[in-house]
């Protein structure tokens, strides 16, 4: 590191910034594998209670553990992707639904046609043109065919990846401590408990967060009124995987959906208010409360991470960065070094929580 201070400023500038180029071009091309690894790096965090369990508490064998953990995560997604497809499908077939879009439709463009004085012929020729026009392209044809072939790929890698992760488990822990060696022993420990207790607490606190979101958006659109409410709170509770952007952008689908779909101004008013109000809450007091106090990144840094992830990975990436600027921040923390980029990448714990508001009103109750 010595003999690294030594060369001149422009130097050191360039070599680091070679190295950042190489990375990032590493991380595009061997993305099919990464990301992968990655998402099945967290799911194994997200099975380990339940593979701990039975192999702990129900004396399963490890393997028999492992595979019935991943065999139950496989069944309740299977089951939520069969029950928002037979919804996407009987959507599809709605014809009173078709019969407002396309009455809809048909008002926007006589709207353009009055304004802007283009007729609704044009209009029609001008979009046939731009649809023939995507469609006329076999280069970009086949690679969206590729595209969705190695996202098929990948995600028939995630739970075999998942098994051996939480499989071998110890023996990449004990892997850990060797190349540690003696001298960093309890440096190595202390990484490996707060990675641990870190990355379960958020991947366990962001699905929980996603099932109340599903529920709860689910039961406010069929209060409201909008139809096939169920498949929507799904669709739009999934956006909240991804932080900050998720939930603001959610309510976007519901809304246009209201819009076109249903021709009701007031219902979509009502949606547009709930979701204003739902992400307001998420924000500040549902995500913090069950997540917890232990990631606590900085907003700046946590927004610019995802759209580095986007860029990188697209949408797993979004998906995958957050908790791993988390396991970067508990790394620069214990180490002196590092110390200043730890501090850059995290905020002060000042968050409102379920547990804050409940003691709020505690204190003023007993005076």
């Amino acid at each position: 590191m010595n003999k690294f201070r030594q060369y001149p400023v422009i130097l050191r500038l360039t070599i680091i910034l070679l190295f950042i180029i190489l990375v990032i071009y590493s991380l595009i091309q061997a993305k099919q594998l990464l990301y992968p690894l990655a998402i099945s790096v967290l799911l194994s965090y997200l099975l380990y209670p339940v593979a701990s369990f039975l192999e702990y508490k129900a004396r399963f064998p490890r393997m028999l553990a492992v595979l019935t953990s991943v065999l139950l995560f496989l069944a309740v997604a299977t089951g939520a992707v069969n029950i928002l497809i037979d919804q996407i499908q009987r959507l599809a077939e709605d014809q009173t639904i078709q019969q407002h879009a396309n009455e809809n439709f048909a008002g926007i463009q006589s709207f353009i046609s009055d304004q802007l004085n283009i007729s609704s012929e044009a209009q029609n020729i001008w979009i046939k043109e731009k649809a023939e026009g995507l469609l006329n392209f076999q280069g970009e044809i086949k690679t969206v065919f590729l595209k969705m072939a190695g996202a098929v790929e990948a995600l028939l890698f995630i739970p075999i990846f998942t098994f051996f992760l939480l499989f071998f488990r110890n023996r990449a822990e004990k892997f850990i401590h060797k190349l540690a060696e003696r001298r960093h022993a309890e440096l190595a420990e202390t990484l490996i408990k707060q990675i641990s207790k870190v990355t379960i607490k958020y991947v366990t606190g962001v699905t929980i967060v996603v099932v109340i979101l599903a529920i709860s958006h689910s039961v406010a659109l069929s209060i409201i009124g909008v139809k096939y409410a169920l498949v929507l709170g799904l669709i739009t509770a999934s956006f909240s995987f991804i932080p900050y952007f998720g939930t603001v952008v959610s309510g976007i689908v519901p809304l246009t959906f209201t819009l076109v779909a249903q021709n009701d101004p007031y219902s979509a008013m009502a949606v547009a208010i709930y979701y204003i109000i739902i992400s307001l809450v998420d924000h500040n007091i549902i995500t913090p409360s069950i997540v917890g106090g232990k990631v606590h990144l900085n907003p700046f840094v946590t927004i610019l991470s995802i759209i580095i992830g986007a860029t990188i990975w697209g949408i797993p990436g979004m998906i995958i960065v957050v908790p791993f600027i988390a396991v970067l921040k508990i790394i620069c923390d214990n180490i002196e070094s590092l110390k200043p980029f730890g501090y850059i990448l995290g905020v002060e714990k000042d968050g409102l929580t379920i547990k804050k508001i409940s003691n709020f009103f505690l204190k003023r109750k007993e005076k």
